[in-house]
């Protein structure tokens, strides 16, 4: 598709909705707006890599358990560098994220995994696409 055909089509897309709220449908069925993000990017401390890897790995059924984290992604950007990026329906579910067990493990772990603090940027969901 050339630039052209795609401006064309993303104006009639954003002709069809007014709104910038993006839906995802959830296990029951029902569709869930999906607002907010968080972008966490994580460095491992040199030998920690596999051990980081391991972690956001086994942070996938803490996050499953939460019902407002809709989109959850444990992600490697390089050879020392990871990144968490999940979408919530609202801030309310964000802080909820913040104050539950995936962030409680991160932060118990850091000190021993990380070179440095996380860096937890909030951010605003413009556009997604998600099964369902």
């Amino acid at each position: 598709m050339e630039r052209r055909e795609f401006l064309a089509a993303l104006g009639t897309a954003a002709a069809v909705s007014s709104t910038s709220q993006v839906f995802a449908q959830t296990g029951g069925g029902s569709h869930q707006k999906v607002n907010v993000a968080l972008f966490v990017r994580l460095e491992a401390k040199p030998g920690k890599e596999a051990d980081v890897a391991e972690f956001l790995k086994g942070g996938l059924p803490l996050a499953e358990a939460e019902p407002a984290t809709i989109a959850w992604f444990g992600v490697r950007l390089g050879p020392s560098t990871f990144a968490i990026f999940d979408a919530f329906p609202d801030e309310a579910g964000r802080q909820a994220h913040l104050a539950g067990k995936v962030a409680a493990v991160l932060m118990a772990k850091a000190g021993d995994l990380l070179a440095e603090p996380p860096s937890i940027q909030k951010a605003d969901v413009l556009a997604s696409k998600l099964p369902g």
